[in-house]
This record gives C-alpha cells, structure tokens and sequence, in this order.
C-alpha cells in the first residue's frame, strides 16, 4: 500500500513541484496569447493610419504603379441627406465614380455643407478602400470600422486573460462563471471600444495606453475572482 503512495507522488504533476510548473506553463501561454493580441492591435492601428502619411500615386518611369500610395479618382456626389435617429445625426453623400459604380459615404458636417449634388470631388483610395474625399480645400475620412480585425483581437486577449488568471490562482475551470463574469465583458470592450479607438486615430500612446490600463484592471479581477472561495 506505501509503495504504491510513493509511486503516485512521483508522477509528473501530480507532486507540489509539478502542479506549480503546470500553473507557470499555463499563465506564460495565456500572457503570450495576450501579448499577441496587443501586438495584431498594434499593427491594426499602423494599418488604418497609414494613408494619412502616404503620397498620391504617380506614375512611374517604367509603368509600374506604386503599391502604398493613394490613388485619386474622379467623383460626382449625386444625392447627399441626413439620416437621424434618437439623438444622433449622420450626414451622407452617394457619390458616382468615374471607374466604379454610385456609392454612399458619411462624412462630418463641415464637408457636407461644402458640397451640393453635383458637385465634383476627389476620392483617394488605400488598398481598396477609400480613404479621403477633397473639395478644394475641405476634406473627409469616411469611416472604415475595423471590426473584424478587433473581434479576432477581443478573442484573443479573452482567452489569454483566462489562461494567466487560471494558472496564477491555479484555478481553471471550477470557477468559469465568476470568471465569466469578467471575461465577456473584457471581449466586449476589446471588441467595440478598441475598434473605435482605431477609427478616431488618436495618438499612439492614447491608443495603446486605454486598452493595456483596462487589460490590467479585468485580468486583476479575473485573478481575484478565480482565486475567490
């Protein structure tokens, strides 16, 4: 009967060694897959920036095309309105490309008093997308909500936060719900607030500063909660 005890605490993990060796490999994991959601939203956040540095495209000497360059196109805005709701106003132009079919953008106030139907402006594209409307001297960034880009972040930095919490307590699944109750709202606010935050291009530090204070805050929590009896 004693040699067989013996036997049993000499598994790996079974022992106080091995269940502190399991709860550190576990918290690195969820700390790394933390850290790469912050480093995608990093990248997210040069990405949607970048335009507003970039040249208009040229032509070059041998035909080929720039690749990170905006690409200016004639338009003619053929309908503009204001759509409203409770307590909000968005302010819309349809306009008709010279190479791509009608299509309808929001813009700010200023811009939309600056133009009439049939007015002509200039849409410069990124990678696709267009970036800027010009007229003259008023111009406008329509809004590209990233968000698919933040919900594969918010997914990330959950699941990381519940692996660092679960191996820091050494709880994991006992207390799912207490952690859920942290978690979901943390995926929610990566998801929503963080895609918003890409929109307003603030500056880096703002952007990179509100989530990690936020992260710190919800994986404390998380921690705490898992470790509540």
């Amino acid at each position: 009967m004693g040699k067989g005890d013996g036997r049993r605490d000499r598994r790996p993990g079974r022992g106080p060694a091995g269940g502190v060796l399991l709860r550190g490999l576990v918290a690195v994991l969820g700390l790394a897959i933390v850290v790469f959601g912050f480093v995608r939203y990093h990248d997210a956040y040069d990405e949607g920036g970048a335009y507003l540095d970039a040249p208009v495209c040229d032509a070059r000497a041998d035909g080929e095309a720039q690749v990170d360059c905006l690409r200016s196109e004639s338009g003619r805005v053929t309908r503009k309105w204001v759509a409203t709701s409770i307590d909000t106003a968005s302010y819309r132009l349809t306009v008709l490309r010279d190479n791509a079919p009608a299509r309808t953008y929001t813009v700010d106030r200023s811009f939309y008093e600056a133009v009439d139907v049939g007015s002509t402006v200039e849409l410069r594209s990124w990678r696709g997308r267009v970036a800027e409307i010009v007229q003259q001297e008023h111009r406008a960034d329509p809004p590209s909500i990233p968000w698919a880009a933040t919900f594969q972040i918010g997914l990330l930095v959950m699941a990381g936060t519940a692996l660092l919490a679960g191996g820091l307590a050494g709880v994991f699944l006992e207390r799912w719900r207490i952690q859920a109750v942290i978690l979901v709202p943390l995926f929610l606010l990566t998801w929503g607030l963080g895609a918003r935050l890409l929109l307003w291009h603030w500056p880096q530090a703002l952007t990179m500063g509100l989530p990690a204070l936020a992260w710190l805050i919800a994986a404390g929590l998380a921690t705490a909660a898992a470790k509540a009896n």
